[in-house]
């Protein structure tokens, strides 16, 4: 009967299944989501703005911040601001923010 080679560890690494990187983008930071959403909330507040539909930016604006990229979520400000739904001045410091808070990963 043949004897088996010894175990030697590491020795079928090369078999491992190579899973290729993918490039890094600019999300929100989730650990400060809290003072995320105070801050967000404030500007809105402040913005001259429909006061029903600021729940509804907040949180299309943290889905795709935490979810898609910041990048994405810019371009939607950019578009709720070319609908009227907030100003220039809201949406610039909207964009600010998001630079503030993101995160690459």
């Amino acid at each position: 009967m043949p004897s088996r080679p010894p175990f030697k560890p590491g020795a079928r690494d090369d078999k491992k299944k190579f899973r290729p990187q993918t490039p890094r983008v600019a999300m929100l930071n989730l650990h400060r989501m809290g003072s995320f959403k105070y801050d967000l909330r404030e500007i809105l507040n402040a913005a001259p703005m429909d006061k029903t539909a600021i729940p509804t930016v907040v949180a299309n604006i943290i889905a795709k911040a935490s979810r898609v990229s910041v990048k994405e979520t810019k371009e939607y400000v950019r578009e709720i601001e070319k609908l009227g739904t907030i100003d220039k001045i809201a949406a610039d410091d909207v964009c600010t923010l998001l630079d503030r808070y993101s995160k690459w990963r």
